[in-house]
């Protein structure tokens, strides 16, 4: 039996599936990809050799995980969603010593990004967005409310006054409060290897957001912007593909939040030469690999699920 490459929460990530799939067949043509998703209609799941309906994660636990595992063959697995992190941060010590590899940081790591207020609290850096519980505690008229623990992009409002904050607020299960600042967006895709080395990291102006995600982004080659992320990666041992989010102004630059995995729009960064999957291939078996990005300025334009680009 081919060993097999299981990559959860596939849901309707088709660019993914697509840098994954260039990456296994350079690596190793006869390795087999597994979907697994627990939405029986997922669109991804036609995308994949075999698709497999998981149950949810804290119900079928680590047991169940590794079962399926064996019985697939499954060496190597990739976790896509913010949720899925955590509980393959917490059990990647126990899936290692079973010789399977994952594609996520430690723990601690994983952690400290997903849990927002922590993330400010934390960070000595500086330049952290300040985040707190209170909403009087922020300093700016303007607001912005969201959940404290995973994906920044739900369930938000933006530049609102503190009492329409505060009752959007009691409609979250753990808000969190932020000054709004207005400003350029941008991204910052990191590769961070198993030595705690920043290898790669490549930013993007963040030029049209829906729900969250880049449908339009632009490679900005910002040398001192990638520099400043890359330390914070490397600080705070980001091992793998990270992204920073992070806003900038004449008054300064700010860390909005990290997301400890391969982006909606990181598929930008892999057509530049950030090759995170294949380098988490080598890495997952001892093997060097060399780095080489594409300078050009590029855009993407993500529509329906597809990926196009153009030199600048």
């Amino acid at each position: 039996m081919s060993e097999a490459i299981l990559v959860t929460s596939i849901g309707s990530k088709l660019p993914l599936l697509r840098v994954l799939k260039s990456a296994r067949d350079v690596y190793h043509r006869e390795l087999k990809i597994i979907g697994a998703d627990s939405d029986v209609t997922a669109l991804a799941k036609e995308k994949v050799e075999l698709f497999w309906q998981m149950p949810p994660l804290e119900s079928i636990g680590l047991d169940g995980i590794l079962a399926f595992s064996f019985n697939n063959n499954v060496r190597y697995i990739i976790p896509t969603r913010d949720a899925d992190l955590l509980f393959f941060a917490h059990h990647k010590p126990a899936l290692t010593s079973h010789g399977i590899s994952v594609f996520v940081a430690d723990e601690p790591s994983v952690a400290f990004c997903y849990d927002k207020l922590r993330f400010f609290e934390e960070d000595d850096s500086g330049w952290a967005i300040p985040t707190f519980s209170d909403v009087n505690a922020v300093q700016s008229t303007r607001v912005v409310v969201k959940e404290r623990f995973g994906a920044g992009s739900k369930s938000i409002l933006l530049n609102a006054p503190k009492s329409e904050a505060l009752d959007f607020s009691k409609r979250l299960n753990n808000a969190i409060f932020q000054p709004y600042i207005e400003g350029k967006e941008y991204s910052v895709d990191c590769y961070v290897d198993m030595l705690n080395v920043c290898r790669a990291a490549v930013t993007r102006s963040r030029d049209v957001i829906v729900d969250g995600e880049s449908q339009v982004t632009t490679v900005t080659n910002d040398a001192p912007l990638a520099r400043k992320v890359a330390v914070f990666a490397e600080k705070h041992k980001l091992q793998g593909h990270s992204v920073s989010q992070v806003i900038q102004n004449h008054e300064g630059t700010y860390l909005i939040e990290c997301n400890a995995r391969f982006g909606g729009a990181s598929t930008l960064s892999e057509h530049l030469g950030m090759k995170s999957f294949l380098w988490f291939l080598c890495e997952a078996n001892d093997q060097r690999f060399e780095v080489s990005l594409n300078p050009r300025i590029i855009r993407q334009t993500r529509v329906h699920k597809t990926d196009s680009y153009h030199e600048c």
